[in-house]
């Protein structure tokens, strides 16, 4: 077949079959139409207008996360192996010389080359692998498999596809060269907790090491080191994108672990629905305590050669694009930095608010003893800007070790010094609204205000820096909430409006796209009540006029379910004075959302009367009664005096019941 050029982009057909194997759907069809009208700065729109995992997996700026902090040259070559439609291609030839995209499929190729069409140095070639591969250069200095490595059955098919694969890739590095592999963990912490496999999307499958005959097998980290080891790699780095690699905010590694209550965002179920088996903030912090956060890591991604000197890398990308930034701490020349560079070309004036920012900084506190990290390095036209990296435990760290100790004195005394330094010189016209405790390293000879990003060149409230710094610290759900009577602060700091006007502007977070896709996270109290609520037995009591006896009941067997909810028709009969409704025999909360008899609600002529229960003060703010039994024979009393009722009718009662334990 003919090649097909695209803008700058060439596509070579040469090993191409003629058919596309491997496909989404007409999914695919939608994205090949979004990059033929679209530029790309209009992609972040158009994931948050439609609330799809496809749009988000494909379009999102969070996807270039997982490669964009490699030190990648502009005199590098590189070869992306399934490139697909190029979620992190665009990002390759921004940063290297050029860039070899191998893909099965045409469709996705054509939609890779519609979105990058501007780059000169991108060339795409389609087909099966092994007939494209004796064709590729061998002197590539990098060579990405990014959601790749686990089909390797698929791409080799031998008896030892992941040795094979490899070794086939060495061939095609240069002297130094490095193989880069992001992948899942088949026993990332996610999976234990409720997560669906990713690509089999069954629950356990990978912790239960597959289905035989599976198409597609992700490894633990040492399952990794012993491919590695068969093929003769014995240079490998690994590094852990949080939450995961393929919409990652931070890659941490080795030598820059993640510290104790740093892992919060975990709720990251946007293709599938999910359990909630346990707090995983509180688990990762178990498995740091223990030196085993690398075996669970829920990613991993691998560099099979030199070590890059990263330690750390942290990217604000859910912000307005004049705000996005990443934060890299690396290493030269044995000496640690630390970098913040624009991720978008409308940030770099915002790198250089944060130098302007840290300069007056400095003159504020220039005659007190709390210090400025120094500026070493500062590029306009990069928007970069480099600090020296100040070694110590962050205030964070240090009021959380008084909290855990119990030490409250050492606890007021941190806190009461980090507010003298908050007011201190508060007429000089700077105002740090990011001075929370995190962002103050404490080393034995100083104080240190790091991160000097949200700033107003103004006189400024220190009761509102207070406020929001104590806010940012007592998140909901942690231990740190036990202490919130230790410090004093009557202002409250509206940190929704902060991130909102500051620094979302007029774009969504992922936690509110995240919602909008609108896959469900059940925890096990939610499951355990709609198991119970299965087997619930309603037993119908009817009075006549000489109270209520066994001999005047029966069970309903026919009861509508809608959601948690059930609905039970209870037929009138002639002469009856006063039904009971008995929702099992053990402790219930009973919520009753309406009754009606036949189309007239009549819930407030009965709810509340004769229960040997009690109403939960909750009933004020839901949209339901709740009734608290906590004994073993719960009943309400519905009195037919005054309801017009006669035989024929039917009372309907919307309700939920939930056992209590």
């Amino acid at each position: 077949m003919d090649n097909i050029t695209i803008g700058k982009v060439n596509i070579d057909l040469k090993h191409y079959s003629g058919e596309d194997l491997y496909s989404e759907g007409e999914i695919e069809d939608r994205l090949l139409k979004i990059c033929e009208e679209n530029p790309p700065e209009a992609f972040r729109k158009i994931v948050e207008d439609n609330d799809e995992w496809s749009y988000l997996y494909h379009l999102s700026l969070e996807r270039q996360n997982i490669v964009s902090w490699l030190p990648i040259k502009k005199d590098h070559k590189v070869l992306e192996v399934g490139a697909g439609p190029g979620a992190i291609t665009g990002e390759l030839c921004k940063l290297s010389g050029s860039v070899d995209a191998v893909d099965l499929s045409l469709k996705r190729s054509k939609t890779n080359a519609e979105r990058n069409r501007e780059f000169d140095n991108l060339s795409i070639k389609v087909g099966n692998f092994t007939d494209i591969e004796p064709d590729l250069d061998t002197d590539y200095d990098w060579i990405m498999l990014i959601g790749v490595f686990e089909y390797a059955v698929s791409y080799i098919g031998s008896n030892n596809p992941y040795e094979e694969f490899l070794n086939i890739l060495k061939k095609h590095l240069k002297n130094g060269g490095r193989i880069v592999i992001a992948i899942e963990n088949r026993l990332g912490l996610k999976y234990f907790a409720g997560c669906r496999e990713d690509h089999t999307c069954a629950f356990f499958d990978g912790i239960e090491n597959y289905k035989i005959g599976s198409h597609v097998r992700t490894f633990s980290k040492k399952g990794l080191e012993n491919i590695f080891k068969k093929v003769d790699i014995t240079d490998y780095h690994f590094y852990y994108p949080y939450p995961d690699y393929k919409l990652p905010n931070t890659i941490y590694s080795d030598k820059r672990l993640p510290f104790a209550g740093e892992l919060k965002d975990n709720i990251r179920n946007f293709d599938q629905d999910r359990l909630l088996l346990f707090d995983e903030t509180k688990a990762y912090d178990s498995l740091l305590e223990d030196g085993m956060f690398a075996d669970f890591s829920n990613s991993f991604l691998t560099i099979l050669g030199p070590d890059v000197n990263v330690l750390y890398t942290k990217y604000s990308t859910e912000r307005d694009d004049k705000y996005c930034i990443r934060t890299r701490i690396f290493e030269e020349n044995g000496i640690k930095k630390v970098e913040k560079s624009a991720v978008c070309k409308a940030g770099a004036n915002h790198i250089s608010d944060i130098k302007k920012a840290a300069i007056k900084l400095k003159e504020r506190y220039d005659t007190s003893d709390l210090k400025i990290n120094n500026i070493l390095d500062f590029n306009e036209d990069e928007g970069r800007i480099v600090f020296e990296y100040i070694e110590g435990k962050t205030l964070e760290n240090l009021l959380d070790e008084c909290i855990l100790s119990g030490n409250k004195d050492e606890f007021i005394r941190l806190f009461e010094k980090y507010k003298t330094y908050v007011e201190f010189n508060t007429d000089y016209p700077i105002v740090d609204d990011d001075f929370i405790f995190s962002n103050i390293i404490v080393t034995d000879s100083s104080w240190n205000l790091i991160d000097c990003e949200w700033v107003r060149f103004e006189k400024g409230n220190p009761e509102d820096v207070i406020a929001r710094a104590i806010n940012n610290y007592l998140l909901p759900g942690n231990f740190r909430n036990e202490i919130k009577e230790w410090i004093d602060c009557n202002n409250d700091f509206n940190e929704d409006g902060f991130i909102k006007d500051r620094v979302l502007c007029e774009n969504k977070a992922l936690s509110t796209v995240r919602h909008n896709i609108g896959k469900g996270v059940y925890d096990l109290k939610y499951m355990t009540d709609r198991i119970a609520a299965l087997n619930f037995v309603f037993q119908i009591y009817e009075d006549f006029g000489d109270g209520f006896s066994e001999e005047n009941s029966y069970k309903l067997v026919n009861i509508k379910k809608h959601g948690p909810n059930m609905l039970i028709s209870i037929p009138i009969k002639d002469g009856i004075r006063n039904l009971r409704l008995d929702p099992g025999d053990v402790p219930v909360r009973f919520y009753v959302n309406q009754i009606l008899l036949n189309d007239e609600d009549v819930t407030e002529k009965l709810i509340g009367l004769n229960k040997n229960g009690c109403v939960d003060i909750r009933s004020c703010v839901q949209k339901n009664t709740m009734f608290i039994f906590k004994k073993g024979d719960p009943h309400i009393k519905l009195p037919m005096k005054g309801l017009n009722a006669k035989a024929g009718d039917v009372l309907r009662i919307d309700c939920r019941a939930e056992y209590i334990y």
